[in-house]
């Protein structure tokens, strides 16, 4: 298995230090054609440059919310990893929580039994 090494760094806004949009993270999934990486037995690993200072939820799942529809968790966690390039501590709490945010996100849409929505949804 390869380990493909992506610098999202190529992906920023201008000097922009941040990562925001879902639109802009599809645009990105679709630029690194990561439906193909999906279907291949190469593994990520996406580096977050040193001068990120947020990675938005919002972003995650339009760069990866179809890697866990195709993949599962299990297999979207064998496949994707990211690493964080700052050194600054304060940041790389931050960004951590960020990809934990986008994670979480992610699996509560694809168990909406788990969601606040499915407290209101009918039952039949």
């Amino acid at each position: 298995m390869e380990v493909n090494r992506i610098d999202l760094s190529n992906y920023k806004s201008g000097g922009s230090t941040i990562f925001t949009g879902r639109p802009q993270g599809a645009s990105v999934r679709e630029k690194l054609d990561l439906d193909e990486i999906d279907n291949s037995n190469n593994s990520v690993v996406f580096i977050i440059p040193s001068d990120t200072t947020s990675f938005n939820p919002s972003f995650y799942l339009g760069l990866l919310f179809k890697s866990y529809e195709r993949l599962g968790i299990e297999g979207f966690d064998g496949k994707y990893s990211f690493e964080i390039s700052t050194i600054d501590e304060a940041t790389q709490k931050v960004l951590l929580s960020n990809l934990e945010d986008g994670k979480r996100y992610a699996i509560n849409s694809l168990t909406p039994s788990s969601s606040f929505k499915s407290l209101f949804s009918k039952k039949k």
